[in-house]
């Protein structure tokens, strides 16, 4: 009985009280009707009155001993839970068999055969005691099976409100790497805009509206995800920028395979990869060109970038950059992604590999 009315309590809503009600009643029912139907087969059956008495009272310890004596327990300490609850358990099989006794004394004076018959003999005592701990048994494996199911569902909850803050944090971050975009960029670029708005004014339109697109996807309330391709225009308004003001003498090879225009990304992975070649890159030296490769799939996406640093860049030893772009990736992405970067053949380079299918 207990373990039915914990099974059916797992499927029912926390604020649908009135369905848990009625799920306790109907099974409440189903166990009387189980009950009568048995023993019918050995005894008479009785008014219908006896049973909504004696029914009453054995539903009552069962709720009062799980919800009440055992609940209470826990706020004490362990030597006084020793005491507490078998004291209160005999406590309660007194009151039990007492109310039992008076019930069953009304009955007799209404001139009910059956009890003219076992009125306290010994095999009345006995079922008595057992009936009254027959129901508590059963309140102690319900208490423990709604104990077990509260804490199940408190650990869910806490699970998914840290769930819910590490995306918090996650969007915070974005948030504050959008903020972030390169601000010396900005300051570049209107500097570049004013000069070539005398010398140039085909350029300083474009540089206008590239600087537009940067600062609308910064300004973007974008959620967690976006879509790689959007990320992409953002790369080659930054790259484009960039090409204006040293008058397209920057050494870049930039490529791009997108089989899959639906593939989604966490934002600023790719825009920080390419902010870090121009912040710590040599793109001068047509030896060595920057290269910037990305491909989307239907199953993963790869960021590849490689550049030959300047003779100041810190790019190797300390960059704030790329320990957040790894700390990133592991919180959304868990095991279903490649990151590495470190110098080869004096060149610095980054892999990205990001499985998509799985996630």
């Amino acid at each position: 009985m207990a373990g039915l009315l914990y099974e059916i309590r797992l499927m029912i809503s926390k604020s649908d009280i009135k369905s848990k009600y009625g799920i306790h009643i109907l099974c409440w029912l189903i166990f009387a009707f189980y009950e009568i139907s048995m023993t019918s087969m050995v005894t008479t059956l009785l008014p219908l009155v006896v049973y909504l008495l004696f029914y009453s009272l054995n539903i009552s310890l069962f709720y009062f001993h799980s919800g009440v004596v055992l609940k209470r327990a826990y706020t004490k300490k362990i030597l006084d839970i020793l005491l507490y609850i078998p004291l209160l358990t005999i406590l309660e099989l007194a009151v039990y068999f007492v109310l039992t006794y008076l019930i069953t004394l009304l009955f007799k004076k209404m001139g009910y055969a059956y009890y003219q018959e076992t009125f306290l003999q010994r095999r009345y005592l006995l079922v008595t005691l057992w009936r009254g701990i027959y129901f508590i048994l059963y309140g102690t494996g319900y208490h423990f099976l709604l104990s077990y199911y509260q804490k199940k569902e408190k650990a869910f909850t806490q699970t998914i409100e840290n769930e819910k803050l590490k995306n918090d944090l996650l969007r915070a971050e974005q948030d504050f790497l959008r903020a972030q975009i390169n601000p010396h960029l900005l300051f570049n670029t209107l500097s570049f805009i004013k000069y070539a708005a005398k010398k140039n004014p085909g350029e300083a339109d474009e540089a206008v509206m590239r600087l537009s697109g940067i600062m609308g996807f910064a300004l973007d309330n974008n959620t967690h995800m976006i879509r790689l391709t959007k990320e992409l225009e953002q790369a080659e308004n930054i790259i484009g920028l960039n090409q204006l003001r040293f008058n397209h003498q920057l050494h870049i090879s930039y490529i791009t395979q997108i089989e899959n225009k639906q593939a989604t990304i966490i934002p600023i992975v790719l825009l920080t990869l390419i902010e870090n070649i121009f912040k710590h890159g040599n793109l001068m030296d047509e030896r060595y060109p920057a290269e910037i490769y990305i491909r989307s799939t239907d199953e993963y996406i790869i960021l590849q970038t490689s550049n030959l640093p300047a003779q100041n860049s810190n790019a190797v030893s300390n960059n704030k950059g790329l320990l957040n772009i790894s700390s990133r990736l592991s919180q959304t992405y868990k095991e279903g992604y490649e990151f590495c970067h470190g110098m080869t053949d004096n060149l610095f380079k980054v892999y990205i590999k990001i499985n998509i299918r799985n996630n």
